[in-house]
């Protein structure tokens, strides 16, 4: 079999007007939130400072969490494509509604069009993430992914430092800010008419007015298959880890290494310079399949660098070095689950599980912020100190999953079958699609674990769902 390349896929119609859309689209909300974030931070007192940043994240999460249910079904009753189009273009509006509140000056007029730029997020995920299995074959979802995720990390790195910057600059003349968010929105809204189209998953099907129903249908069908459950919390704790290591990032800079806030802000990006790298390495890596032994793998990196970053408060280049593999490996654990979790779902579910994992990764942001102010504010945690405790748990969350599914050292696509033997999982020699370094890694693992148990293909197949 003739292996593949990232510009084999990225040749594929229609995908780099999708990535340039997705990447505009995450650029502008993180410009926008930063902005605000900003102006909220100089209208605050003293003592309300900390307080108006939270109100930001929750106005920036709520959407997620109140309409995650519609997005689901919506990105399933019409095209995906239509779908991307439509929200799109609604971002024009917001971004227009956006411009009005910087020239007025009132706040919470800027909080409103928040909430509206992070409702079109909610319903332009699932799309986003839906329609890659519609518009590509197997063989490159994991090379996508690694694109997809590394370009989103760019867009956050790239629109809040830029956001940060232009309030600096213009924080007296916001509107020109104002103008640069609307020619983005239009910008990426022009690109999405080169989306390619695809056929809707549930054509006619009607959509129901209460959105958790859709989300508990979702957790209905996580609950049901042991793959797809862990691979959502998989992808949550992800998220979860992003989001504390972001908050706590800020105090480690600043109260432990003694940084100034520009360079605590530049010591913070090397995360997302880890995350784009370990994304792309993660795509090709991963070859022409979904190469799930790259998950246990990262989710040990990110435990073990994280242990490492604790120990680093002296040193700034040893701090941005443990910071970047942290990012790094989790660029390794997150591709391949999302690629998974596209390629596992049914064609008439995708929105709904897509929008399910939306919920519960929203959820599991809410919970970083709390578990900070339980280790911080309750039990008096230095920063180091929380990295330490949540690098020791990563690597505790990770064997445990490994102890009671080693399914997940395993590929999750069968080796081709020979000719005549439909079915039978290969049993000997080299795997051709899995690259030498990551067969060594995880069938010397896969084995320790497994022993005696001869019920697993040792080269992996498809396994239940």
């Amino acid at each position: 079999m003739t292996a593949h390349s990232y510009r084999d896929t990225i040749g594929r119609r229609g995908l780099q007007p999708f990535l340039w859309t997705q990447f505009l689209g995450a650029f502008n909300d993180n410009l926008f939130k930063i902005v605000v974030s900003m102006l909220a931070v100089h209208a605050a007192t003293e003592a309300s400072t900390g307080g108006q940043l939270a109100l930001v994240g929750v106005v920036f999460i709520l959407p997620f969490l109140l309409f995650s249910g519609y997005a689901g079904q919506v990105a399933d009753v019409y095209s995906k494509r239509r779908v991307l189009v439509v929200t799109k273009s609604l971002e024009i509006v917001a971004a227009a509604l956006g411009l009005f509140a910087f020239m007025s000056g009132h706040l919470g007029l800027t909080y409103a069009v928040l909430f509206l730029i992070a409702l079109q997020a909610t319903f332009f995920s699932p799309a986003k993430y839906g329609i890659l299995p519609e518009m590509l074959p197997d063989r490159d979802l994991s090379r996508a992914n690694g694109i997809l995720e590394m370009s989103t990390f760019v867009a956050i790195v790239a629109g809040t430092a830029i956001g940060g910057f232009m309030f600096e600059r213009w924080h007296g003349r916001l509107w020109i800010v104002g103008i640069a968010v609307v020619a983005i929105a239009i910008a990426g809204t022009a690109l999405s008419f080169r989306i390619p189209a695809v056929p809707p998953a549930r054509p006619g099907a009607r959509i129901s007015l209460n959105p958790w129903r859709e989300i508990g249908l979702g957790l209905e069908r996580l609950r049901g298959s042991r793959v797809l459950s862990l691979t959502v919390l998989g992808i949550s704790y992800f998220w979860f880890l992003g989001a504390l290591l972001q908050l706590v990032m800020i105090l480690f800079g600043t109260k432990t290494m003694g940084l100034d806030d520009w360079w605590t802000g530049v010591l913070t990006t090397f995360a997302a310079i880890g995350i784009a790298a370990g994304s792309l390495a993660a795509g090709r890596l991963s070859g022409d399949k979904v190469e799930l032994g790259l998950a246990p793998i990262g989710s040990i990196g990110m435990g073990l660098f994280s242990i490492v970053l604790s120990r680093c408060g002296g040193s700034f280049m040893l701090a941005a070095i443990s910071l970047t593999l942290v990012g790094f490996f989790g660029g390794l654990f997150a591709v391949p689950l999302n690629a998974l979790l596209q390629q596992k779902s049914g064609d008439e579910e995708k929105g709904r599980l897509m929008a399910t994992n939306n919920f519960v990764n929203m959820l599991a942001i809410a919970v970083a912020s709390g578990a900070l102010w339980l280790t911080r504010d309750i039990f008096g945690m230095r920063p180091e100190q929380i990295l330490l405790v949540f690098g020791v748990l990563t690597l505790v969350a990770s064997g445990y999953v490994l102890s009671v599914v080693p399914e997940f050292l395993v590929g999750i696509q069968a080796v081709e079958t020979p000719p005549g033997k439909p079915g039978k999982s290969a049993t000997r020699g080299a795997n051709p699609q899995c690259p030498l370094r990551i067969e060594i890694i995880r069938c010397g693992i896969y084995h320790l674990r497994l022993g005696q148990r001869f019920d697993f293909p040792i080269y992996g197949g498809n396994f239940g769902s």
